[in-house]
């Protein structure tokens, strides 16, 4: 009697584990939204000069931005294309 309910566990057990690893891919794979795979825009460096003062400098297809942040906003201080800054 025992064994029968520690197998039903069992099975129910792995049951509900396979189920989460579809969804787990599942979702990942046929997501819409699928941040950071695309590979078109890369945070290069950030640098704080203050709580929430500070710089960004992120490279996009064929150039290299740089970008203040602060409370207000972000500012775009520079633009490189990749042959310029290639001096950086």
């Amino acid at each position: 009697m025992i064994e029968a309910y520690l197998l039903k566990l069992i099975v129910v057990f792995i049951i509900i584990v396979v189920s989460l690893v579809v969804i787990y891919y599942s979702v990942g794979k046929y997501s819409f939204v699928k941040p950071g795979r695309s590979g078109f825009i890369k945070i290069i460096e950030i640098k704080y000069i203050s709580k929430n003062k500070g710089f960004v400098l992120i490279d996009v297809r064929n150039s290299k931005i740089l970008l203040s942040f602060d409370e207000t906003g972000f500012k775009k201080l520079k633009e490189w294309s990749n042959e310029e800054s290639s001096d950086i």
